[in-house]
This record gives C-alpha cells, structure tokens and sequence, in this order.
C-alpha cells in the first residue's frame, strides 16, 4: 500500500493511492486508519512530504555503510524542520556557494511511539518507508570551527526532501536505492548492505530519544555526488518511487 500526504483545494489530507487517482483516508493515519474518503485524480492533488515537520522529527542517521571501525552503532543527527520539502519543490542553493551534494536514502516511518525498544520488536513500530534526500553542504565539515562537532552543513533549508509516498510491507533491509542527476545513475545501492538494519536502528535511536508516529528515521546512504544550479535530482527507491527535485539559486 502507498500512503500519501496532499494538498487538495487548500486542504492538507492523508490517502492511499489507488494507480493515478488518491482516496482520502478517514481517522487518524496512525490509529485505524479508513480509505472511506473522496476519490480524486491525482494529477488534481499536490503531493506533499509525508510528515509534518513541525509536529514531528527527522532523525538521521550517519556513516551506515561501509566499514564499522569498531564501532557500537552509527552517528545521529537532526534535521531542522525548514529542510523538509516535498516531491518537486526546489532545493535551494545556498548563497555562500559551498558545494553539496546529495545523499539518497531509505527513510523508516514511525508508526507507534517507540521508547527503549529491543531489536527483536522494532519492526512492530514501522509504519513503512519512504524516499529520502540528506542534501549535504559537506565543503563546511572543514570549514567550519570546531568542524566534528558542527552541523551547520546539514541543516540548510530545503535539504530534505522526503516522498513522494510512505509504502508498507514491503522489506526495508533488502532495496535498491539509486540517485540519478539530469538522467545520469550517480548513485546504484541497496540498503540490504546497511551496518545496521532497520530494527537495530530504531533500538539504537529509541533508547536516546522517544520516537513518535510520523518521524522519520533516514538510514544512510550508499554513495553521494555533486549537485549545482541547474540539476534535476532524483531518488528512486524500490517499491516507493522516484522523489524528483530541481535545484534552484537562492533568490531571496
């Protein structure tokens, strides 16, 4: 099932998508949730970001691929809310003009409230999974002061986008994950090579912080590579979608 959160005459909604057309849901997302709503085509609908970035949080996840080194578990971050976008609205480059790239990701939706959870039943708390880009101005991890402990670089506004929908049951350790840049594959993975799965990390984050149905847990990412004005991003994620983005100058 794909989830999806749109606009619709003004009016944010939740539905289930149905091929091209969208059924509102009735109830609470997380909480028996009903497809009894009105049924629209979704060429009518704007797509949003599945999540409200105001009343829920990213929690990302750093250095998941590749070579653990002897450690316990892997880095955690935040997004600030005003990084979150949705399909097709820009990413914004920023005005300094450091470089930055992106980083295409499995994100893991909440769907219960999570707290101290063993690995054995975090799946129980995964609503689905959505596409995730953690754009990174990663030129400022040596530029800035105090550089392994500033994260300036990840919280620029509109440097996560997320969607274009949630899917459920499908198996979030084993997807391919690729990022394309103007058409071009940068990027060609699968989260089946992950140092820590699904379940592991939402153990390892729930034991630092309470996670709430709607947050986001982006898993890492296999590979990245530079973007710059002009570009058209797009993440695709295996039984998701494609999160397409274009990249734009700052004009304010």
């Amino acid at each position: 099932m794909h989830i999806a959160r749109f606009s619709l005459n003004d009016r944010i909604q939740w539905g289930i998508v149905e091929g091209d057309e969208i059924r509102a849901l009735d109830g609470d997302l997380y909480d028996n949730p009903r497809a009894g709503g009105r049924l629209c085509s979704l060429s009518d609908a704007r797509l949003l970001a599945p999540i409200d970035a105001h009343a829920n949080k990213v929690v990302a996840i750093a250095a998941n691929y590749g070579d653990k080194a002897g450690r316990d578990g892997p880095g955690i971050f935040m997004k600030q809310p005003g990084t979150v976008i949705g399909p097709d609205d820009s990413i914004i480059y920023p005005r300094i003009g450091v470089r930055i790239i992106h980083e295409a990701e499995v994100g893991i939706v909440i769907g219960r409230r999570a707290r101290h959870v063993s690995v054995e039943d975090a799946l129980d708390y995964v609503l689905g999974y959505t596409c995730v880009n953690d754009v990174s101005a990663n030129q400022l991890t040596n530029n800035d002061v105090g550089a392994g402990m500033s994260l300036r670089w990840k919280h620029f506004d509109t440097f996560c986008p997320l969607g274009p929908v949630v899917a459920t049951d499908i198996d979030g350790d084993n997807l391919r994950v690729q990022c394309r840049v103007n058409g071009k594959t940068d990027v060609d993975g699968n989260s089946a090579d992950m140092l820590w799965g699904v379940a592991e990390l939402i153990s390892w984050v729930s034991d630092v912080m309470t996670l709430y149905p709607g947050d986001i847990i982006p898993s890492g990412c296999p590979g990245v590579d530079e973007i710059k004005i002009g570009d058209t991003v797009e993440v695709e994620v295996e039984g998701i979608g494609i999160l397409r983005n274009p990249v734009i100058a700052d004009s304010d």
